[in-house]
């Protein structure tokens, strides 16, 4: 085997190589909206409010906007259930509601029911909040990425070892 086919069976393995794509750039599905710097968020939505909960550490954060304009509703009471948990809202002053709900501060699926009363309106909003494991796991990367250059790395020296028994041979 010649120095330059072997240089070209090894370019032509490395070419076939899948490709993996690095941290940061999966192109698997969609990324979840919590790793853009967003929090995990639940919605809902009734003919007379459109609600949107966003968790900040122990506090839930809601907006509350009228179905028929959107405008932002400020006066309302909302109390807030997800199974024995329950919580009131208090007016933020920046036209939002918090909520301390340290009880729901935990990896999960948590089933929400807004009780929602502004003016004349009355509503309950079932909503579902996901909050994922906790970004600190001891899974840092893909393992699976690092094998198609492990399995070129030994083809390639592999390869050499060969080549260079030919040539001590033929020599």
């Amino acid at each position: 085997m010649s120095p330059h086919s072997l240089i070209a069976a090894l370019a032509m393995s490395f070419i076939t190589l899948p490709a993996s794509a690095h941290e940061g750039h999966d192109h698997g599905a969609a990324p979840a909206a919590t790793e853009a710097g967003w929090s995990p968020r639940a919605t809902a939505r009734s003919d007379d409010f459109d609600l949107v909960a966003a968790m900040d550490g122990a506090q839930m954060l809601l907006w509350l906007d009228r179905g028929s304009d959107n405008a932002p509703v400020t006066d309302a009471q909302i109390e807030v259930e997800a199974g024995a948990w329950k919580g009131v809202a208090r007016p933020a002053g920046d036209g939002s509601y918090r909520v301390d709900a340290a009880g729901l501060a935990r990896p999960g699926n948590h089933q929400l029911v807004f009780t929602v009363q502004a003016g004349s309106a009355l509503d309950l909003l079932p909503a579902t909040l996901v909050l994922p494991a906790e970004a600190g796991s001891t899974d840092h990367g893909e393992p699976r990425a690092v094998l198609p250059v492990v399995a070129g790395g030994i083809a390639a020296v592999a390869a050499l070892g060969l080549w260079w028994r030919r040539r001590r041979a033929a020599a």
